[in-house]
């Protein structure tokens, strides 16, 4: 019984939807400074919060369901559906989690309900059709991870918009990266699937130069935001200082370092690190809201 229940958080990912969970909580409190910490406990919030989790898990889940096969070459270890898993519960519990998930938006709000819905379809026709497409499906997975953040300016007029957009922004761009590092990642299974991915379209050394473009692009985008935005002009120069050093050396810093390490990339394991370090920088980038509110 305990094997299975960690095989299945294993299946819904379940780090990647506590950051998810973790990012929309720093998002509301951070970027709303008119709301009080009880504000993280109204049930409507909790209920937005739980959608969008459930919403994701369900995706995870439809996600590893179609790709079996491929996932059996790429990475072997990992398979949970079919194994302690069955395909049958796999689809049952991926239309359970998305019912819910869905029942719970609309309750908060009818557009919040809508939007779920959709990201739902989205999840299931990216797992379906868009995976093992050119590049769309790397720009549907980018966007549904800025969903994320999103979602948060139909739940509350008195968020910070501007702020939710740029840091959704920066979740779309490092997605993006990523998703196409785990493609150039998982290059020789996909092969045998016959999928139509970046790195098997382009070849391994135009993708590295696109992703490279695409990470010094983050680059430009970062350095510009955290000197012009004027959102944190408006703190005491003190904490600007600090929130300059802090994103300088914990975000755009391993972004050069990424930006290097793409050029120098060459095995699995170059683009595994690579994937590795990506994901430290969105999460890095996140925490970074704590700065906002002083």
């Amino acid at each position: 019984m305990t094997e299975r229940l960690v095989d299945f958080l294993r299946l819904i990912r379940i780090n990647n939807l506590i950051i998810i969970a973790g990012t929309q909580i720093f998002a509301y409190y951070f970027l709303t400074p008119s709301i009080s910490l009880s504000h993280l406990v109204q049930p409507d919030f909790i209920k937005l919060i739980m959608s969008t989790f459930l919403v994701a898990a369900a995706g995870y889940i439809i996600n590893d369901y179609m790709d079996v096969m491929l996932d059996l070459v790429n990475r072997p270890e990992k398979v949970v559906v079919g194994k302690s898993i069955s395909r049958r519960w796999a689809m049952f519990l991926h239309l359970i989690l998305n019912t819910i998930a869905f029942l719970l938006a609309y309750s908060v709000n009818k557009k919040i309900g809508l939007l779920v819905l959709a990201c739902a379809f989205g999840l299931w026709i990216y797992s379906q059709l868009l995976k093992k497409t050119y590049l769309i499906g790397n720009l549907l997975v980018a966007s549904l991870t800025a969903f994320t953040l999103w979602i948060l300016l139909m739940y509350d007029d008195n968020i910070m918009k501007s702020g939710i957009w740029v840091y959704g922004i920066f979740a779309f761009g490092t997605t993006l990266l990523r998703e196409i590092i785990k493609d150039t990642e998982d290059l020789r299974g996909d092969q045998k699937f016959k999928c139509r991915t970046l790195p098997i379209v382009l070849g391994i050394r135009k993708t590295k130069d696109v992703l490279f473009w695409i990470q010094i692009t983050l680059i430009g985008l970062t350095l510009t935001f955290i000197t012009t935005f004027t959102a944190l002009s408006l703190s005491s120069n003190k904490i600007f200082v600090m929130f300059l050093m802090y994103m300088l050396m914990v975000v755009v810093l391993p972004m050069f370092v990424m930006a290097w390490l793409i050029k120098t990339a060459d095995v699995k394991k170059d683009f595994s690190r690579l994937s590795l370090i990506s994901k430290i920088v969105m999460i890095s980038g996140i925490i970074s809201m704590i700065f906002w509110r002083f």
